[in-house]
């Protein structure tokens, strides 16, 4: 008999964290029953869930809202689960009432350091976690960094950690690797809009790749607080008619696949998906040094930029647009490393395993 799991989220809106729980619902359903519910009413991720995968949502009110407890309680003692999984600091709280519901598999999930500066030094929300802690059997994290934050700062035991890293479909082999320097090359980002992701150095940087190209686009692929913001300052550049604000796609790996370099431009990550997405189909990256990015890839697969550095991401891009021998041949490294080490089985295996209690 299927193990039943509830994943309680923040929302299911755009969003890198939002895309693993689809691949994790998508890579065990043979063997788990999966339902989600959603603290607030947003489901665009949910479009690209297997079917017969039932939705809740809670309708929480901006703020505190202690009725929001009350529903859950009520909602967990009517699906009666084997297991409960919460992701990042929005949801770790409901630790407590999953525990006075009685759902005995308590997991909970951080992929970054959520609700806090980005340092994750918090000491109100670190307190919250480190007493919700009391109430979760297992603690996932996605990379290295993190887990050290967790055991040094919120003080989880190593005993009930777990790094289980990111995984992504990947094809069996690489369709074709481009090998000449595009004449109306295409840079492509994927993300929600939002501080942290720090889309205006992007944007400075591709104003000066544009002053070298002016065939250059820029695809920005994703919605968020501060769309507005990037759209304003786009015009400032002058490079509004060369970016595309897309909004949300579900067509993330055909968006990869038409670009010739993916850019992630943030202040933090841990461990993000669209960086193995992008190996997974053979376009080459650009990143910031941040975070736990360099725990999982390397300067072998990716090219690194100082963070908050415009010129530096900017001369980055420039380069790996040339497709010269060396890219190419990082192009190959990188998809046989997502191949063999951050495949979505793997990861879904890893969940599972913990969901059926068997780690």
């Amino acid at each position: 008999m299927k193990k039943k799991v509830v994943h309680l989220v923040y929302s299911m809106g755009c969003g890198g964290l939002e895309k693993v729980i689809v691949n994790l619902i998508n890579g065990s359903y043979e063997d788990v029953e999966h339902i989600i519910i959603s603290l607030i009413p947003e489901f665009e991720m949910t479009a690209g869930i297997i079917p017969d995968v039932e939705i809740f949502c809670l309708d929480k009110k901006p703020g505190k809202d202690i009725g929001c407890h009350y529903r859950l309680y009520k909602l967990l003692k009517k699906i009666s689960p084997d297991a409960i999984n919460t992701y990042n600091f929005g949801t770790i709280e409901y630790h407590v009432t999953a525990f006075l519901a009685g759902v005995k598999t308590r997991v909970h999930s951080d992929h970054g350091h959520g609700g806090d500066a980005q340092d994750g030094l918090n000491k109100k929300n670190n307190f919250i976690r480190k007493v919700s802690s009391f109430f979760i059997n297992d603690y996932v994290v996605v990379s290295q960094d993190l887990m050290d934050w967790v055991t040094k700062v919120v003080g989880v035991k190593p005993n009930r950690l777990h790094l289980i890293q990111n995984g992504v479909e990947v094809p069996d082999s690489l369709s074709n690797i481009k090998t000449t320097a595009p004449t109306s090359p295409i840079i492509c980002t994927v993300g929600r809009l939002d501080p942290v992701k720090n889309q205006t150095l992007l944007l400075n940087a591709f104003k000066i790749v544009h002053d070298k190209c002016a065939n250059a686009r820029l695809k920005i692929v994703g919605d968020g607080p501060e769309r507005e913001n990037l759209e304003r300052e786009a015009a400032q550049l002058e490079v509004a008619q060369f970016v595309d604000f897309m909004g949300y796609r579900e067509d993330v790996r055909e968006q990869l696949t038409t670009s010739d370099v993916f850019v992630l431009s943030s202040h933090y990550e841990a461990m993000p998906m669209t960086i193995l997405e992008a190996m997974a189909v053979g376009c080459p990256v650009v990143t910031t040094d941040v975070g736990g990015i360099r725990h999982f890839v390397d300067d072998t697969y990716v090219a690194y930029s100082s963070p908050g550095k415009a010129e530096e991401l900017a001369d980055h891009l420039l380069r790996s647009l040339q497709y010269l021998p060396e890219q190419q041949e990082k192009i190959k490294k990188s998809f046989e490393l997502v191949k063999s080490s951050y495949s979505l089985q793997a990861m879904s295996a890893r969940y599972t395993s913990i969901y059926y209690n068997k780690n």
